[in-house]
């Protein structure tokens, strides 16, 4: 009897003993936190005391913690991307603005001609074109930094949303003899994509073409077992044009900007074929652009 209560006494100073170093490693780790709270550290936190419980709740703490630095870090990042984009955009919005103001002020003199008023008409219609654009550019790509919704993919017909696209920009070519080669081999090409994805990737990589380029556009599609490769083929007649750097936020081969390119349309492209899980990149071969994008 004796050695059973020596054995139990043993137990409970042991049980003692334990609970109090567990009260005192919580005490430890509480502090920890407290330290990287207040102190906005990045120290991860640590145990003394090789308990299993312990060192899961430890690692898993952690883990939090490397979260939502991360979290800090991204968010930072997407402020000083906005906050950049706003500066360029704003720059930018303000050439055609003043233009278009200064057009309307002249309109007031009742001394123009039926074919004075015209002409700046016109150009006060294409200044506020040029103006949609760019804020439309401003806010489409606000949203792809600021957004963290899942892309819902679904079955598609690339070849019926590539002949859509191409629709939709027949009469700006025209106007100008200028015309969209679309080379395929088959009608039906379906893909697990993004429906609006796509007709944007495809939309700006036209519009690129149609703005710094006087010339046709090809658009050719290859497929081989593992990919479908988009191929964007147009004249380019600037010569500083740099491959590498075309789809940066801002890259414009025109210093200036003058011509109301904020850089931004190659960059959403870029974003958004990167949400489809594709790659997107530039070629240069003499005096041809090609832009692939390889789904």
């Amino acid at each position: 009897m004796e050695i059973i209560i020596c054995i139990l006494g043993i137990i409970i100073v042991m049980l003692f003993f334990y609970i109090s170093l567990l009260k005192k490693e919580i005490n430890r780790i509480s502090i920890q936190v407290k330290d990287v709270r207040n102190k906005n550290s990045n120290i991860l936190l640590h145990t003394e005391l090789g308990e299993k419980n312990i060192n899961e709740l430890i690692q898993e703490i952690n883990k939090t913690l490397v979260y939502i630095h991360n979290e800090e870090i991204q968010m930072h990042s997407k402020t000083e991307e906005l906050r950049q984009m706003i500066t360029n955009v704003a720059h930018d919005i303000r050439t055609p603005l003043t233009s278009a103001i200064g057009y309307l002020e002249l309109l007031q003199n009742s001394s123009l001609d039926n074919k004075q008023k015209g002409k700046y008409f016109s150009i006060i219609t294409e200044r506020l074109n040029k103006l949609s654009y760019l804020i439309t550019n401003f806010f489409e790509f606000s949203k792809i930094i600021s957004s963290s919704n899942e892309i819902e993919f679904k079955k598609e017909n690339l070849i019926e949303i590539l002949e859509t696209c191409i629709a939709g920009f027949y009469e700006d070519f025209s106007k100008e003899n200028r015309q969209i080669d679309f080379i395929h081999d088959t009608n039906r090409l379906e893909i697990n994509t993004s429906k609006t994805l796509m007709i944007r990737i495809i939309d700006n990589l036209i519009i690129n073409a149609y703005k710094h380029s006087k010339s046709n556009l090809e658009i050719a599609i290859f497929q081989d077992e593992n990919n479908i490769k988009l191929q964007f083929t147009n004249k380019v007649e600037n010569n500083n044009l740099n491959t590498d750097i075309i789809f940066e936020k801002f890259y414009t081969a025109d210093d200036s900007r003058t011509n109301g390119n904020t850089g931004l349309g190659l960059a959403i492209a870029k974003e958004f074929v990167k949400l489809l899980n594709g790659e997107i990149y530039a070629l240069k071969e003499g005096d041809l652009l090609k832009i692939i994008v390889k789904l």
